[in-house]
């Protein structure tokens, strides 16, 4: 048997959908009545109405191992009837009435748990009630979000051929069918990106056509989450890897080191840490408040996790146990390490790598470059780009959009440098047959 195709283990996938609903509980149970308010950092303010609607979609997705798991369903009951109240409450009833252009947002965990056998009649006619009330289109949002929108309105009413068509055509407008600047775009457009993705795939319920092919916008999740591993950006991380899963069978080398660099920081963890928990203050407080702040900051990073584990249970879906070394071209990781441990200090991601033979750290040698390069990008460090440039033709690693972003930015720096020498003093221009190479490997 091929050693590189032996799936990860199914009962270690439902071990850790099972926490991450167990913490479901607790959200539900600590913060779905009022929030959360941090007097010291308010941008950690939390709505109830968001750990609500985002409790509700982990259980949608961790119904579709519910049949197969009795453990997972469990707890996908469990903690649904305990979510009953909070997503039809009424606050939740009054919102309806007053902002009828958020109806949606407001109705999504009524919507989920109706899908999920929890149905309610006069919700529903309220719900009615806003959609077709004037003010129902009075809010504009970006494409991701009316994709957002569009599902919805499928859950709660039924796949609509018509609205599959329009669907398709939101996503065309979306990030999906957009290259992503993966050099210096903000975090803002990995998140459009990812969510643009969750709603087109709909954890495989009624899914709608990709506007891109697959090969394409995996590519760009995979430059993506180079630059979220060496951040340590989990959250960001976990929904980009959902890419693989909830479009298809196969997993890349790079995506599968990064779902095993997830998981074991989750294990050492105890939870997927998120970017805003400031271990300090954890320290700090005890008992009750101890706990809600690890919950209003960390529990959509669990929930991420709790998403990926649900949709990597899916039919086909699990990562790969180890790095398929096929295209591997053996020596690439080292040169590629040692510009990166002269650069960083220990990251987690490396930590994994180190456990890994030469071989399978040369099959992730492109995912090593991205990171590389993303290091380059943010020191201006434009020599190092073009050494990294050159390190991935000798290695046929530039056929990626970090790589083609990487030559076309250093052509527009070299054109600049010769209007203005003092941009760049010393930086060479980038070798012709390797910026053409790199710079129309990806282009979409």
């Amino acid at each position: 048997m091929n050693t590189s195709r032996a799936r990860w283990d199914t009962r270690d996938l439902v071990r850790r959908l099972c926490h991450a609903l167990v913490v479901a509980r607790q959200v539900v149970d600590q913060l779905a009545p009022d929030g959360y308010a941090d007097s010291e950092q308010p941008s950690n303010n939390l709505r109830p109405e968001k750990a609500i609607s985002e409790t509700a979609l982990l259980l949608l997705a961790a119904e579709s191992a519910a049949g197969q798991h009795p453990e997972v369903r469990a707890h996908v009951e469990r903690v649904a009837q305990r979510l009953i109240p909070y997503a039809r409450s009424e606050r939740i009833k009054l919102a309806l009435c007053m902002e009828p252009a958020l109806a949606l947002d407001y109705a999504h965990a009524h919507i989920c748990l109706a899908r999920l056998g929890y149905p309610d009649q006069d919700f529903d006619a309220l719900l009615r009630q806003s959609v077709q009330s004037q003010a129902f289109t009075g809010r504009e949002r970006p494409p991701h979000r009316m994709l957002e929108q569009l599902w919805s309105t499928d859950l709660w009413s039924g796949l609509d051929v018509s609205r599959r068509r329009s669907t398709s055509a939101v996503a065309r407008l979306s990030q999906l069918n957009l290259p992503m600047d993966l050099l210096n775009g903000h975090r803002e457009d990995i998140y459009a990106f990812t969510h643009a993705l969750l709603y087109c795939s709909r954890f495989n319920l009624h899914p709608l056509q990709l506007p891109r092919p697959r090969r394409l916008i995996l590519a760009e999740a995979e430059g993506a989450l180079a630059r979220c591993l060496d951040d340590q950006d989990y959250d960001l991380a976990g929904e980009l890897l959902l890419a693989w899963p909830l479009t298809g069978k196969s997993w890349s080398p790079a995506a599968a080191f990064g779902f095993r660099v997830l998981a074991q920081v989750e294990d050492a963890a105890g939870f997927l840490p998120a970017p805003i928990t400031r271990l300090d203050r954890v320290h700090r407080l005890q008992g009750l408040e101890r706990l809600n702040y690890l919950l209003a900051t960390s529990y959509h990073t669990v929930y991420v996790m709790g998403l990926l584990c649900a949709a990597a249970l899916l039919p086909g879906r699990a990562p790969p146990v180890d790095i398929s070394t096929e295209d591997a071209v053996r020596g690439t990781a080292s040169r590629i390490l040692n510009r990166l441990d002269a650069s960083c200090p220990d990251m987690h991601w490396r930590n994994e790598l180190d456990k890994m033979d030469h071989l399978q750290q040369d099959a992730i040698a492109g995912l090593l470059l991205d990171i590389a390069m993303h290091r380059a990008v943010r020191q201006r460090d434009f020599a190092g780009l073009h050494t990294l440039l050159q390190v991935g033709c000798a290695s046929n690693l530039v056929d990626s959009p970090v790589a083609s972003q990487v030559a076309e930015m250093l052509g527009r720096v070299a054109a600049c440098h010769r209007a203005r020498p003092v941009l760049s003093a010393g930086m060479e221009p980038v070798a012709p047959a390797c910026e053409k190479s790199a710079a129309s490997g990806s282009r979409h």
